[in-house]
């Protein structure tokens, strides 16, 4: 029995023994495990904080593209830290134009409906090969489906105050015209520099709505074969060069600015200047009240109120500024124009060869207000052109011409929907009779009745502009009032000159009234 006993105590101790071993073996596996998977762990740690560390020394990227009011590619150079910018953007303007026309004009384009593209537009600027050195490029192409070169500028800008740009620009005149045409508050810009809208008759002859048949309105190509301007009160684009800057005064930020500019012309593109002459243009600006933005009353390049129309930046304090320009220019022109009707050349006198001198001068004054999405601009301009000036040809001529707009905006729901009134009143030839309209070649008006002269136009416009997107996306409509005067030929003037042809006695007024609604994408 008791050897019985110690059998099983021995078997139960051989067990136990095994069981422990199993389980210390058990354990040491474990073990080992643990401490492989734990240096896994630490391997991947390292891994990680390697990685962390190796981006915070990675140099950045040299190359940034990215949407900002157009799209934009930004690059610096390592090497020689030269840094370039480029900007491409797209405005489109459709523009559906209905006018009632009057047909107290002879031969008038009848009442006229139409889709058409206002501005088709590509622009490309940026810095090269830093930031003192800007570069802006402007193309059409509208209306003609043709592309024109608007613009192609270089601006050295290292300093704000002394600032030098070349090549073709608009010459900074009038600042209805320097106002850009995708920051109009509404529709188009009045008569005062051109508001008329090119179409074609049933016989494929270019057309203008206002004021009729005779003498258009011409914004670009405005001089007649005399070098007369006969389009509105601005001088268009030429080539050039023009020194500019803002500069900070009493106590203000860009109180003054200014620009003194020489050019090949008025409206001229190409090889066009015939002689030594250039035309001269200086402009000054007073910004004497400085408006709500902290960096001066010129503002951020969205709200430079000089280059756009309306309060859209809605100043918390009254911004104003007088700006006053002035302009000289001679030419030599191949034509003239005498007394003999040419009913084929707009009514005017008929063309003659005669190769003389043209002298061109004039101001122009315009006041800006701002304040609380209020805003008011008021422009007047005069100018005088002299044909054959000292007389050399026998043909010594002098022509004035004067014109004044006013443009007030408000808006009703800031940012969003605005009112607007428009009004311009023009005299292309000032006290204009007979002779001033066949000699400076403006033309005759043609009635119903017989000829007349033209006296004045005027242009009163009432419209409403929302705005889904600032100025990159909003919709304008409005209705025009468009009236021309004229003035009865003097029968004794008709008879000094030989005039035969039949006068229209106490001609009544030209009204067309249109219609308008514009869609407008800037990106």
């Amino acid at each position: 029995m008791g050897k019985r006993i110690y059998l099983v105590f021995f078997v139960l101790l051989c067990v136990s023994a095994w069981i422990l071993a199993l389980s210390l073996q058990v354990r040491a596996d474990e073990s080992g495990d643990i401490k492989a998977l734990k240096a896994q762990v630490r391997e991947l740690m390292q891994r990680i904080d390697q990685l962390e560390k190796n981006k915070k020394e990675a140099p950045p990227s040299n190359l940034n593209v990215y949407w900002n009011d157009g799209f934009r590619i930004e690059y610096k150079d390592p090497k020689t830290d030269n840094e370039y910018k480029f900007r491409f953007r797209t405005g489109i303007q459709p523009r559906y134009t209905y006018v009632f026309t009057d047909d107290t004009v002879a031969k008038n384009t009848e009442n006229y409906s139409n889709f058409n593209f206002r501005r088709i537009r590509f622009f490309v600027d940026g810095s090269a090969p830093n930031k003192d050195w800007e570069y802006f490029v402007h193309v059409q192409l509208e209306p003609q489906s043709a592309v024109n070169l608007h613009d192609a500028t270089i601006q050295w800008q290292k300093y704000k105050f002394a600032r030098v740009q070349l090549g073709r620009m608009k010459i900074p005149y009038s600042i209805e015209f320097w106002q850009s045409g995708f920051m109009q508050n509404g529709a188009d810009r009045t008569i005062f520099t051109g508001d008329s809208e090119v179409t074609k008759d049933q016989f494929g002859q270019t057309t203008y709505n206002f004021p009729s048949n005779n003498a258009p309105l011409n914004v670009s190509n405005q001089l007649l074969a005399n070098g007369f301007p006969a389009g509105g009160m601005e001088l268009f684009r030429s080539q050039g060069i023009n020194v500019n800057g803002y500069v900070d005064m009493l106590g203000q930020k860009d109180f003054l600015a200014y620009w003194l500019g020489v050019y090949n012309g008025r409206d001229t593109r190409g090889f066009t200047n015939t002689d030594s002459n250039m035309l001269y243009v200086a402009r000054i600006g007073i910004n004497f009240l400085p408006g709500s933005d902290p960096r001066g009353p010129m503002g951020p390049s969205g709200f430079n109120h000089y280059f756009m129309q309306g309060d859209y930046g809605y100043n918390t304090k009254p911004l104003a500024a007088l700006v006053l320009a002035s302009f000289t220019n001679r030419d030599r022109v191949n034509n003239y124009f005498d007394t003999k009707l040419d009913t084929s050349n707009n009514n005017a006198g008929t063309k003659k060869t005669g190769i003389h001198d043209v002298e061109n001068y004039g101001f122009d004054s315009a006041l800006l207000f701002r304040y609380l999405g209020f805003s008011t601009d008021l422009e007047a301009g005069w100018e005088e052109f002299k044909q054959d000036p000292g007389d050399s040809k026998g043909l010594e001529q002098t022509w004035d011409r004067w014109a004044a707009r006013a443009n007030v905006g408000y808006f009703i729901v800031p940012k969003k929907w605005e009112a607007v009134f428009k009004a311009a009143y023009f005299e292309r030839i000032n006290s204009n009779n007979l002779e001033k309209s066949l000699r400076s070649g403006l033309g005759l008006v043609e009635l119903s009745d017989g000829y007349a002269v033209e006296d004045n136009l005027q242009q009163y416009i009432f419209g409403v502009n929302y705005y889904i997107h600032g100025f990159n996306q909003y919709v304008s409509a409005d209705v025009r009032w468009m009236r021309r005067n004229f003035n009865e030929i003097s029968m004794s003037e008709a008879k000094r000159l030989g005039f035969t042809y039949p006068i229209s006695h106490n001609p009544s007024d030209e009204d067309d009234v249109g219609v308008r609604v514009q869609y407008q994408y800037f990106f």
